[in-house]
């Protein structure tokens, strides 16, 4: 590159020197035109034509499209794949997603209004914008729970559960059996009217309080003795034996009857044989020597036999029985009175001996107390239920 710029630069500087004036005097200079060069402005290194660009304006991120929040109900409540729950308590729990805020709701059980509360402020957790929660009382078997949040400015969504409430298994650790006993159609007397219901919902409370029962109703006094005398031979292979009897019965010498339905004795000395000692009951314990052994008397009511003694007689209500050790007598009322046969499904003291076995985790004591509250309660003290007890531990119908 040096050596080409100084063969210019020589050439230029001899035509500049040719062209000076020749002074006077001095020899003719012969000049020569050279001819015109003209410069090679071609790059040394030719120039490469770069490609139009174009810019990509696609943002880098494209922009998401708006979505539209579909208003439903997700129910959140612990309970297993098959929908059941082993407790009456359960809680509603449920996660509402809407575009509107829930303005208030309305939880249904079994079509009964639970709660519906307005300008209900929903609760909000990291999972969910809006929790709703309710604590409801189950009844056994099927529960159906239909919940409906209804939205601010209009509109609604509704979703149902099935709840499935099965009580779980009660604690035995014995084998218990017991003789259930009803009698209501008397031929000879005044009929009952709740006997036999009475004998048939205890029966049915005892089953789930893991009794083997054996259930009988309005047996005559032939069944009635063959009835106590099976159950007595079975009672030597269980641990726990209960007898409970719901009808007539009186008191003679000091001694409790049990009264048959074709009893019908024409003095007091027959009545020994129209009708049931109930010490035969306690015998039969005995000679099983069950652990414990527990007999309910509903029996207390008013004397049917009363029109054939016209004088004398010691026949008002039951007497005072001892019980044997590891034994408890109970009365539905106290020694020499009468108690009430009821107006309803069942007896006075049945009804809340009914009441009390739902009870768990008490003993047997304290069941036969809470019985007795119930029962004075109802009958403005008029009836008063009496034990009888020479019981050595605790007993418990149910342990949870």
């Amino acid at each position: 590159m040096k050596t080409f710029l100084l063969i210019i630069g020589g050439c230029l500087s001899v035509r500049f020197l040719l062209a000076q004036p020749t002074p006077s005097g001095s020899k003719s200079v012969m000049t020569f035109q050279s001819p015109v060069t003209h410069l090679n402005t071609t790059p040394f290194f030719p120039a490469t034509q770069s490609p139009v660009t174009h810019l990509n304006t696609t943002p880098f991120f494209p922009a998401t499209p708006a979505q539209t929040v579909v208003s439903r109900i997700d129910w959140t409540s612990d309970i297993e794949a098959d929908q059941t729950v082993s407790a009456p308590t359960f809680i509603a729990k449920a996660c509402i997603t809407s575009a509107k805020p829930v303005l208030r709701y309305s939880l249904l059980l079994n079509d009964k209004v639970q709660t519906q509360v307005r300008d209900l402020k929903v609760e909000r957790d990291k999972d969910c914008q809006q929790v709703f929660n309710q604590t409801v009382q189950l009844n056994e078997g099927e529960n159906k729970l239909r919940l409906t949040a209804y939205l601010n400015g209009g509109g609604e969504v509704t979703s149902n559960l099935t709840v499935i409430y099965k009580k779980p298994p009660v604690l035995v650790l014995e084998k218990r059996l017991a003789l259930v006993i009803g009698n209501s159609d008397y031929v000879g007397s005044n009929k009952l009217t709740n006997p036999v219901n009475d004998a048939n919902d205890v029966a049915t409370a005892l089953k789930k309080l893991g009794f083997e029962v054996l259930q009988f109703a309005n047996l005559n006094n032939k069944s009635m003795r063959q009835a106590i005398n099976n159950f007595g031979e079975k009672l030597r292979d269980y641990q726990v034996g209960l007898f409970y009897y719901a009808g007539h019965g009186v008191q003679n010498n000091g001694n409790n009857y049990l009264v048959p339905t074709d009893a019908q004795p024409e003095s007091k000395n027959e009545i020994e044989y129209e009708c049931i000692d109930a010490n035969r009951i306690l015998t039969k314990m005995e000679d099983a020597r069950t652990r414990t052994n527990i007999v309910v008397l509903d029996a207390c009511r008013n004397n049917p036999l009363d029109r054939s003694w016209s004088r004398g007689g010691d026949n008002t209500g039951l007497a005072s029985m001892d019980a044997p050790i590891g034994s408890v007598i109970a009365y539905a009322t106290a020694p020499g009175k009468t108690a009430a046969d009821g107006n309803g499904r069942n007896g006075l003291y049945t009804a809340a001996l009914l009441k009390a076995l739902q009870t768990p985790n008490q003993t047997i004591i304290q069941l036969f107390q809470q019985v007795r509250s119930e029962v004075v309660r109802q009958s403005d003290r008029k009836q008063v239920p009496w034990e009888s007890t020479s019981l050595t531990g605790d007993f418990y119908f149910q342990r949870k």
